[in-house]
């Protein structure tokens, strides 16, 4: 194990799945993960391109090392991002509209591809240094 940042990213977006995603609602993320694909469907970017983004997080994830690990965590990030200005969710069981905000699960879920990143970016940082000499030998 390398860098103990993948698995506390992974350990992030896990629990990010069971807490409330957005204030005034009560969707957790797994419910957002299952049904944000609607917003795919739907064309609404807000709920389309956050979704997309945990394929990324998944992509990057199995990518061990490299700067294509880099770059997909970055488009991952950029993807994530607009799930910050969902303002209003579909509520359940009718065509009305609920005001909210993000939650804990929001902010913790976002907080795991930040990691993977920092993971990625040291793990590039790691590669590039030259290997160690061993002064026993």
């Amino acid at each position: 194990m390398l860098h103990p940042l993948r698995w506390v990213a992974v350990a992030c977006y896990a629990i990010a799945l069971f807490l409330p995603a957005f204030q005034g609602s009560d969707l957790k993320g797994y419910h957002v993960l299952l049904f944000g694909v609607v917003g795919l469907v739907d064309f609404n970017l807000f709920f389309g391109l956050p979704w997309l983004a945990n394929l990324f997080f998944l992509w990057s994830f199995i990518q061990r090392t490299g700067l294509i690990r880099t770059l997909v965590l970055a488009v991952g990030l950029l993807l994530a991002t607009p799930a910050f200005l969902i303002r209003e969710v579909p509520a359940e069981g009718s065509g009305a509209l609920l005001p909210v905000a993000g939650d804990w699960g929001l902010w913790l879920w976002y907080a795991s591809f930040v990691l993977l990143l920092v993971d990625a970016l040291l793990g590039r940082r790691a590669s590039l240094m030259p290997p160690r000499r061993n002064v026993n030998a």
